[in-house]
């Protein structure tokens, strides 16, 4: 007995960690962190973005398993429309930001360093732009659409035992959050040396990942109505 739970559970950390490459999530948190790029910010966005998808999994989870209440199909329905409308969204957002900014490229030198960056004209503060609350809405939104096939598992795995079924959820979103992590800090480090080496594919690169988002939005869209 203990051994099929542990392998389980074991089984349950693998899964989180396949499904936070979803192509939905991973889209949603390129697009979210791609508009000032940095490692440190995209990796906070990739674990705010699985602190809201484990979380609210984990509440629906108890719900299910501790009174049986289970979430409405419509708003399963409605939580997997409105990722698509949120990928578009942020992709306009941007595009739109990318071109009011009218971004500049700049040299200045201190000594026998020579710095090149682009100058944003507008100065937009940090709070405008970093809205760091926003991944943690988006995460909570694709735990809702995703929470089906979590959740269809619980009552094999925990067996009627509470602690089991929320060790189960726990693992799997821990396994959730260090994959995004992961996928996070290669995709900040990636940014990073794009916009300290080579500036004009950097700004190229975040016009088509905002595009994209558009476009993935809308297929997502067709898909979900």
């Amino acid at each position: 007995m203990l051994t099929t739970s542990a392998a389980m559970i074991g089984a349950g950390f693998t899964l989180g960690l396949v499904h936070a490459l979803d192509a939905d999530h991973v889209m949603a948190v390129t697009a979210l962190s791609n508009e000032k790029p940095s490692l440190w910010r995209t990796l906070r966005f990739s674990m705010n973005w699985a602190l809201g998808h484990g979380g609210v999994l984990l509440m629906a989870g108890m719900g299910l398993f501790a009174f049986g209440v289970a979430l409405p199909e419509v708003l399963i329905k409605f939580a997997e429309a409105s990722v698509g409308f949120v990928l578009i969204f942020i992709g306009l957002l941007s595009l739109w930001r990318f071109r009011r900014q009218n971004l500049q490229l700049h040299q200045h030198q201190h000594g026998d360093v020579v710095h090149t960056h682009w100058h944003e004209e507008n100065h937009t503060t940090e709070k405008d732009t970093e809205k760091a609350h926003a991944p943690l809405m988006v995460g909570v939104l694709h735990g809702l659409a995703g929470s089906a096939p979590a959740l269809a598992l619980i009552p094999a795995v925990a067996q009627g035992d509470l602690v089991l079924a929320a060790a189960y959820l726990l693992v799997f979103s821990l396994g959730v959050m260090l994959s995004m992590c992961f996928f996070g800090a290669g995709l900040g480090f990636l940014q990073r040396r794009l916009q300290k080496n080579y500036v004009r594919l950097f700004n190229v690169n975040r016009y088509l990942i905002a595009s994209f988002s558009v476009l993935f939005g809308g297929y997502w869209l067709t898909q979900a109505l």
